[in-house]
């Protein structure tokens, strides 16, 4: 029994490596590219202009988003006021974006903290994988100045 213990906590310790280690593997092989990008991107987006956002996304969430709906959540979204500061950056996943995306491009999600006029905000940003640029495919902005 006790060989048994100590072969499933191996087991379970490799496994838990493995995870680790292609984790940070995805995180790298973005590192240089996505950062700088979303270090351009969130300034865009919190200008709260649709227009400006318009240019950053991908034509396949375009084709979805109405101007009438992306101009609410632009005007919903501006309570948090003007961004200040971009706290961190940590990587989060990729997903293959094969049921998603036409070409089956790498869909990249980044979560961020950041500072808003109005106070701490956790933002979500997924990019489109372009292969040699990205363009925004999804975003998430989560703060208390929302909830009011």
């Amino acid at each position: 029994m006790k060989k048994f213990i100590i072969y499933v906590l191996f087991v379970f310790t490799c496994g838990l490596s493995i995870f680790f280690a292609y984790n940070y593997m995805q995180s790298s092989a973005y590192e240089a590219t996505a950062i700088p990008y979303i270090k351009t991107v969130l300034p865009q987006i919190s200008t709260w202009d649709s227009v400006k956002v318009r240019e950053s996304m991908a034509p396949e969430v375009l084709e979805r988003v109405t101007d009438t709906d992306l101009n609410a959540l632009m005007q919903s979204l501006s309570k948090v006021g003007t961004l200040t500061s971009i706290d961190s950056i940590k990587f989060k996943n990729k997903a293959s974006g094969e049921n998603i995306t036409r070409g089956k491009q790498p869909l990249v999600t980044y979560e961020l903290e950041t500072q808003y006029s109005s106070g701490a905000v956790n933002v979500t940003l997924t990019l489109l994988d372009r292969g040699d640029s990205f363009d925004l495919y999804h975003f998430n902005f989560q703060s208390e100045a929302l909830a009011q």
